[in-house]
């Protein structure tokens, strides 16, 4: 007799624990399906071991800072392989934690890979059975890009990385997207040679043209060697090191990583059995309930490709939960109005509209800006980055669209910002506010 459940989720990601935790403590019966480490690429090859690599990768800075307000620091060098040990250790006891919770909820945890019978049954590939869902939640995630040119899978992808216990002196990424930089100025500040390889004049094009034009500035102004409107052709290999050719020259690398993109992670799952839809981005098309054009079917996180982030995701399964149980939510998500954070150096902060997307939907609009030295560089003028602050609003009613800041902890100041812009933000109520002095982020008041 096959197994019956009231809910399978696929996916063990961020998202797909959320549901079946949620769903579990309410009696239904759930299982989890996943074929890897419970966590997803959250976890254990996305936003926690990368922050902990920019976190390592921060000290760089600190200690020559250091210096510059009378500490005699020494003689320092960074061992990787001891960072990736703690690494390694941190994601380990994440793993653990989402396996204990899972199974103090009573969620029944699957290590294998699911594909679809039909619309509710699932087989299971390494089990060879069968299961039977009422409900089934697809929360599998998104896979690293590869470019197609000859020789690409002589490199690694963004998910590899996390996986190498040594790495060489000279790296090259190919990319123009957060993940890339993130990576590119993380590794410049561990002491790498890296090599930037972008097919367009700009990068972060997704995001306010001020950004990727201050960032790329920065990223030349550390020492990352940027290579812009440069087409890969095909990649060789030779010995241990990489012959990466271009439109325009050959670039030898020790180590060639790609972060180009993701895809909605759906190859083995056999949606074609399904009454599933997807778009011509390949992403799984859900209603506002996160159901698709399956009735038994729903999918969360970035397999649908709505707003690709961690925080995201796990509201998605929250919402759709509160949706099944009692056909309501309370849980508000306006994909416009999600803040977000690049962990360069320095680190960017972004929450509505930026400028390219207020004309794009031909909407008027006005720009503050301000560009100025903290207090805290005083003694270091001349070698570190300004701090950037813009603000986009309304001519009419001056109701805040965009907000931009550049600097130190841009991710926790725009967070704080995002509370206030859910709700909806005026110029009036920044210009109401008695500035913390002093502070970097008083000039989001003063510049009114």
């Amino acid at each position: 007799m096959k197994k019956l459940y009231d809910f399978i989720v696929i996916g063990a990601g961020s998202g797909g624990v959320r549901f079946a935790k949620l769903m579990a403590n309410t009696g239904k019966k759930v299982c989890i399906i996943e074929n890897n480490r419970v966590g997803g690429t959250c976890v254990i090859r996305g936003c926690i071991p990368k922050k902990l690599y920019v976190y390592a990768s921060n000290f760089s800075d600190h200690i020559i800072d250091a210096k510059t307000y009378g500490w005699n620091v020494g003689k320092v060098k960074h061992d990787w392989k001891n960072l990736v040990l703690k690494k390694n250790k941190e994601v380990s006891r994440l793993n653990k934690i989402y396996e204990k919770n899972l199974n103090t909820s009573g969620v029944k945890i699957i290590k294998d890979h699911a594909s679809f019978i039909s619309s509710n049954k699932i087989l299971l590939k390494k089990k060879k059975k069968i299961i039977i869902g009422k409900r089934i939640i697809l929360a599998t995630g998104s896979k690293p890009d590869y470019p197609s040119i000859p020789g690409s899978k002589l490199g690694i992808n963004s998910d590899q990385f996390f996986e190498m216990k040594n790495i060489p002196k000279n790296i090259s990424i190919v990319g123009s997207g957060y993940v890339a930089l993130e990576f590119a100025f993380l590794l410049k500040n561990l002491n790498f040679d890296i090599n930037l390889i972008i097919r367009k004049k700009t990068i972060l094009n997704e995001f306010d043209p001020d950004i990727g034009n201050r960032i790329l500035k920065y990223a030349k102004k550390k020492g990352i060697k940027v290579f812009s409107e440069t087409y890969l052709k095909a990649v060789k290999k030779i010995g241990s090191n990489y012959k990466i050719i271009t439109d325009k020259k050959a670039i030898k690398s020790n180590l060639l990583i790609y972060a180009i993109g993701r895809s909605p992670n759906i190859d083995t799952l056999k949606l074609y059995n399904t009454g599933v839809l997807l778009n011509s981005k390949g992403a799984i098309i859900v209603n506002k309930n996160s159901q698709t054009k399956d009735k038994n079917i729903y999918a969360i996180g970035d397999v649908t490709n709505r707003k690709n982030l961690t925080p995201v995701a796990i509201r998605e399964a929250m919402r759709l939960f509160n949706w099944l149980i009692s056909k309501k939510t309370s849980l508000k998500l306006d994909y416009n109005k999600i803040a977000s954070a690049i962990f360069t150096q320095p680190e960017v902060g972004s929450i509505g509209f930026g400028e390219n997307d207020l004309q794009k939907m031909n909407k008027k609009y006005k720009v503050l800006k301000t560009e100025f030295n903290p207090l805290k560089y005083s003694f270091m003028r001349n070698k570190k980055n300004k701090i950037f602050i813009k603000i986009l609003y309304q001519p009419k009613n001056e109701k805040v669209l965009g907000l931009i800041y550049i600097g130190d902890s841009a991710a926790e100041i725009i967070q704080s910002l995002a509370i206030s812009f859910q709700k909806g933000l005026y110029l009036n109520d920044l210009k109401q506010t008695v500035p913390v002095h002093p502070t970097s982020s008083e000039e989001l008041i003063t510049i009114i």
